[in-house]
């Protein structure tokens, strides 16, 4: 069996704006995505996977067709909190500044995994350092300053009194002037420093975030509801898919999905089971769903396990067995051998 690693991927939502973006300079954006071997379909859908590789790649073209050199830097500003989706949504109902952090620092792999972030107290200020996964073929300045412009955008976002006040760290020269940069950002710039990075006052991170933004909450309802000849989608299927989306942090609950329908925990009991369903049986279609589309893409049963959220792999199996009436194992082989016979 091969278990081989995946390559590093990051989520087409790091293309919000681009479109727009490109035909204010002048440039062609379903060609530049085709010089990079990119489907044009990351413009219509925010969940595709891109390789990682690839996003530094059309914005250094993108930076140089456009003879614009703070294309990343831009493009940041039609960004936000909504370019994380349901997890921006779920980082704005943290009780804490830090804690919206802490959540967006924890799952930050499924958005992009091949970034990390990391928090530094240093007293009364504190650093939030962005690495990305070295690769040395690769000129990483458009995607650092759109990955630190962004991060300023997400936290203007949670704690815009305290927007003055944060500080864009990059080790980098300039690249433009920087009365260019002040078009886009008020935040303090500083370069040729030791690290990539956000500078902000500690006490910012014990604050309460500010509410989502309307846009926000609007970008949750359009990902959970689906246009069909005008009518939205069932509850059912709305909370499917936040399940879908939340299983692999671990926060696919009812006390997490609930405020985010506008709901409380009852009130979405309730109208669940008036709709012939309920959340554990949502929950269940979802985990067997995913469980198996990762089986046919030979994934270790523990990793599928892990996944899911289920601690130890006997739970798992029992729980497969039920859904399926098979062990996942015994799944999978089957699964393989109607494969093979087509």
């Amino acid at each position: 069996m091969n278990h081989s690693q995946p390559s590093k991927h990051v989520r087409s939502r790091a293309l919000m704006g681009f479109s727009p973006l490109c035909h204010k300079l002048g440039i062609n954006p379903l060609q530049l995505l085709a010089s990079q071997g990119i489907p044009a379909a990351v413009l219509r859908s925010v969940d595709l996977p891109l390789p990682h590789d690839s996003l530094p790649r059309l914005l250094n073209h993108a930076a140089t067709l456009s003879h614009h050199p703070l294309f990343g830097f831009e493009l940041a500003s039609h960004q936000g909190l909504i370019t994380f989706g349901p997890l921006g949504l779920l980082a704005a109902q943290q009780g804490t500044v830090g804690d919206s952090v802490g959540v967006i620092q924890k799952y930050l792999h499924l958005h992009s995994d091949g970034a990390q972030l990391r928090l530094e107290s240093q007293g009364q200020s504190s650093l939030l350092y962005f690495d990305l996964t070295p690769n040395p073929t690769l000129e990483l300045v458009q995607l650092t300053e759109l990955s630190l412009m962004l991060g300023y955008r997400v936290l203007s976002e949670l704690a815009p009194a305290w927007a003055d006040q944060i500080e864009l760290l990059f080790q980098h020269d300039l690249r433009a002037p920087i009365a260019s940069y002040r078009e886009f950002s008020r935040a303090s710039l500083h370069f040729k420093q030791p690290g990539n990075a956000l500078r902000l006052p500690t006490a910012m991170l014990t604050s309460p975030p500010y509410p989502a933004q309307p846009t926000l909450k609007q970008y949750l309802e359009e990902f959970l509801s689906q246009a069909s000849r005008g009518h939205q989608q069932p509850l059912s299927a709305r909370v499917s898919r936040l399940i879908h989306e939340l299983i692999p942090l671990g926060e696919a609950t009812l006390p997490t999905i609930a405020p985010m329908l506008g709901m409380n925990v009852r009130g979405l009991q309730r109208a669940l089971k008036q709709s012939g369903t309920e959340f554990r049986s949502l929950m269940d279609e979802a985990r067997f769903g995913i469980a198996r589309s990762e089986l046919e893409q030979n994934r270790s049963i523990t990793d599928v396990a892990l996944n899911l959220g289920y601690s130890e792999l006997s739970a798992f199996s029992r729980a497969f067995k039920r859904w399926s009436g098979v062990a996942p194992q015994h799944w999978r082989q089957v699964s393989q051998v109607s494969e093979y016979s087509r």
